[in-house]
């Protein structure tokens, strides 16, 4: 199972390569001519890579092993970071299990399939002496880049006085509003009827990969996203509108996308290599483009859902984990120029740069990888913001190392840092703040709600900043203690706790929701700092992950009930009104719950894994469910499916 984009391991590449490469006119492209030790490596390869790549290295859950984007990720560098990519940092879930002769099979087979020459430590192809004849396009001499803008819309709606008072029947954003609030007025699919709740329309994209969108609705349409597709399809009949396909320049970080944001006649998303853009939302056109951060050393990423307000679109980049040091960005709705930036990573003089030590900083952090909560009676956006790096190693690193494992508090007009709380101070377990917070008040306070990946569930007086309680939301064992050399089991694991959807309140109740993932593993600190992770995390068998659900009071965050799924959970939890929680698990389950007492009151197996939002909406007065299924992760959550919308309705 080998993912290019894990990043680099320092071994020194000594041993020649077994065998030659094909000339090009030699070369089938169905690989069914190759012979003698590539014949070897091709074996290895099926066995152990191609159900993440691809049968011939196109890339499928996985990314591409040939074509542009691997090419102008690994043409000029040194052979040996690709060796030791593979032989250290594969299969992801047991890094390093492969024998050595395996390894080297499969990365000769990789050199050969790609034509690179072996007459040079560098990876070049055959007939190529000078790398910088096969460079990509130069870099622009600043990120973000100036805009490259392609037409414009004059419409109006919606915007962030119309955002700011969702109407009952919309969901018209990440997490319906702009609180994080996911929660749902309609009440027509209660507990009395849900037993007749049954799918009215499925729209299949027809794609296999990364697929944690959160329908968005507007204006009757159904807008989402896969790594490079934007979608509108009708609400109702699932009828698609239009299709957008975003084609990528240059290398890409991990291919996965997290949603949109609709805003004044425009479906914003970012891509994988790091571009923000702008799409006319009746007809699917490109309006602008802004080239945000390059992603061909760091794999830096644009997959989380932007927000809009205040005719800015907000967004974090993600990529940390490769040595990237992430941004928070507001640029101008309009024009897609840059507006202001937060440095969660602060250096020099700014603020929190000392809590990082001397050279602290040099191995990236600060990631954000889901969308951003906003008061808009404050006029304040609040950001997650992911762990630093080098992620097990944290040694050069002394100190809190603000802002990362926060939230951070910021003015929307200016960016400038209002206040942060910190959940997780010097991170080494790789357990990033990652989902959005939950802005509501209860018990007469403000409260900010915050779960995170080390496993707990954070309650903070938003007035104060003070914490009000905190609570386990999964397993928690050796969670005190930091890697070692030697490996220690720890839980939650770095695919544990809360992901990339957050805590939903419902107001009616006066409970909070959440689903968090149960999952183990053993950290092994290397010797030194490096990226990627600075260590080996070998996680428990897939088949032993588990997930929760629970519900919280949400003045004192005491747990109400809990139930276990035999899967995680990483999509997102949705209370209505009518008195029932929807979300889905990893095992393909679509999942309703009393929401007073926890009780399954329905289950539907969509036949992919969920792993994005459940939507709730009414159109001509009727109420739908949509629900993202078919999240497909061979490589981290051992998962089968394709992207598919189901919406869900009473007959």
């Amino acid at each position: 199972m080998l993912k290019f984009v894990l990043g680099f391991c320092a071994i020194v590449f000594a041993a020649p390569l077994q065998a030659e490469p094909a000339s090009p006119d030699k070369r089938s492209t169905s690989f069914d001519a190759i012979g003698g030790a590539n014949l070897i490596g091709r074996k290895a390869y099926v066995q152990h890579c191609a159900a993440c790549h691809g049968n011939t290295l196109q890339g499928e859950s996985g990314p591409g092993l040939t074509g542009t984007t691997f090419f102008l990720h690994w043409t000029g560098k040194q052979g040996e970071e690709l060796y030791d990519l593979i032989a250290k940092t594969m299969p992801p879930d047991k890094a390093g299990t492969l024998d050595a002769a395996t390894y080297r099979s499969i990365y000769n087979y990789l050199v050969w399939a790609n034509d690179y020459r072996k007459d040079s430590k560098l990876l070049l192809p055959a007939g190529v002496t000078d790398y910088a004849a096969v460079a990509s396009t130069p870099l622009p001499a600043k990120f973000p880049a100036p805009p490259q803008n392609f037409g414009t819309t004059d419409a109006a709606t919606p915007n962030s006085v119309t955002l700011a008072a969702v109407q009952d029947h919309e969901w018209p954003m990440y997490n319906r509003d702009y609180r994080g609030h996911r929660y749902s007025p309609l009440a027509q699919i209660t507990p009395a009827n849900i037993a007749s709740l049954a799918p009215r329309c499925i729209f299949q994209a027809g794609e296999v990969g990364a697929f944690q969108a959160s329908p968005v609705l507007h204006d009757g349409r159904l807008y989402f996203t896969t790594g490079h597709k934007t979608y509108a399809i009708d609400a109702v009949t699932c009828k698609k509108v239009w299709e957008h396909e975003y084609v990528p320049d240059g290398p890409e970080g991990s291919i996965v996308n997290r949603g949109v944001a609709v805003y004044k006649g425009k479906v914003f998303r970012g891509t994988p290599d790091s571009h923000l853009i702008a799409i006319d939302a009746v007809t699917g056109q490109t309006l602008w483009d802004t080239w945000v951060a390059s992603s061909a050393k760091t794999r830096a990423r644009l997959s989380a859902a932007p927000a809009a307000f205040d005719n800015k679109i907000y967004i974090g980049e993600g990529g940390a984990d490769y040595g990237h040091t992430g941004h928070i960005y507001a640029f101008d709705a309009d024009t897609g120029n840059l507006v202001w930036t937060f440095n969660p990573v602060p250096t020099g003089e700014e603020p929190g740069a000392d809590t990082w030590g001397k050279d602290g900083q040099k191995y990236g952090g600060g990631s954000s990888w889901t969308t951003i909560s906003v008061d808009p009676e404050k006029g304040r956006v609040y950001a997650p913001i992911g762990n630093p790096g080098s992620d097990l190693e944290g040694s050069v690193r002394p100190g809190a190392n603000l802002y990362t494992n926060s939230v951070v508090e910021l003015d929307a007009k200016t960016g400038k840092l209002i206040s942060y709380v910190q959940q997780v101070p010097h991170d080494v377990w790789d357990w990033d703040t990652a989902a959005a917070p939950t802005l509501y008040e209860a018990g007469g306070k403000k409260l900010m709600a915050v779960p995170s990946k080390d496993g707990w569930l954070y309650l903070y007086n938003r007035d104060t900043n003070k914490l009000v309680a905190r609570t386990a939301t999964t397993t928690r064992k050796n969670a005190d203690i930091k890697p070692t050399k030697e490996g220690v089991h720890i839980c939650p694991g770095t695919m544990g706790g809360a992901e990339w959807f957050g805590t939903a309140f419902d107001p009616k109740n006066n409970s909070l929701f959440l689903g968090t993932v149960d999952w183990c593993a053993k950290f092994i600190m290397q010797m030194e700092p490096r990226v990627p992770f600075g260590g080996i995390t070998n996680v428990d068998p897939a088949e032993q992950a588990r997930g929760w659900v629970r519900a919280f009071d949400a003045a004192t965050g005491k747990q109400k009930w809990a139930w276990q799924a035999d899967a995680p959970v990483v999509a997102g939890v949705t209370p209505t009104a009518g008195g029932v929680v929807f979300t889905g698990s990893m095992n393909g389950d679509f999942l309703g719950f009393d929401s007073v007492t926890g009780k399954v009151l329905y289950r539907f197996n969509t036949g992919g894994a969920i792993a994005g939002g459940v939507s709730s909406y009414a159109v001509n007065g009727k109420q739908y469910i949509a629900v993202a299924s078919g999240n497909s992760s061979r490589t981290i959550w051992s998962t089968k499916g394709a992207a598919t919308i189901i919406v869900f309705g009473l007959p």
